[in-house]
């Protein structure tokens, strides 16, 4: 009993701490998207609706606004490289799956393709003559050539890729 009695202030306390413990955190995951939109300069757009003051010389700050009109801002990945570099992209009617992150409009691509005359299009950079795909414009990593962007229905099969 009395060994009961000394440890009875251990237990108080144990029940109490249990009793104010809180549930662990979850930690919200990015959420996997499938954007259709065209590539915009967020700056400009914001500039025209809703008349933010821009400098005449502004860098670019890449986005995509959806067919609903929303916005999401680009991280420069290697994946979407093309998409800051490659002005043709920016005309496009594009396919952009990626993640948003928790919280934000942040969006990292993952893969994205075109829509061209109502079909999807594969979209690559390639290079004729050491048959590479690369996924940004610029030379070929062997033999230094530049690649070509190759915009393909996603329909066609080929054994190799070339235009």
């Amino acid at each position: 009993m009395r060994s009961f009695i000394r440890l009875s202030p251990l237990f108080l306390i144990l029940v109490l701490l249990m009793i104010g413990a809180k549930p662990p955190i979850e930690k919200p995951e990015p959420k996997d998207v499938k954007i259709h939109g065209k590539i915009v300069c967020l700056a400009e757009e914001m500039h025209t609706h809703y008349k933010v003051e821009l400098f005449g010389n502004h860098e670019h700050l890449r986005g995509v606004k959806t067919k609903d009109g929303e916005y999401y801002t680009l991280l420069r990945t290697s994946l979407a490289e093309a998409l800051f570099v490659d002005e043709r992209l920016h005309e496009k009617d594009l396919i952009i799956n990626g993640r948003v992150f928790p919280k934000t409009q942040l969006l990292e691509v993952t893969r994205f393709s075109s829509i061209k005359d109502g079909v999807v299009h594969e979209l690559y950079y390639y290079c004729d003559t050491c048959y590479i795909r690369a996924v940004a414009p610029g030379n070929c990593d062997c033999c230094q050539a530049p690649v070509v962007l190759i915009e393909r229905p996603l329909n066609i099969d080929s054994i190799i890729p070339s235009p």
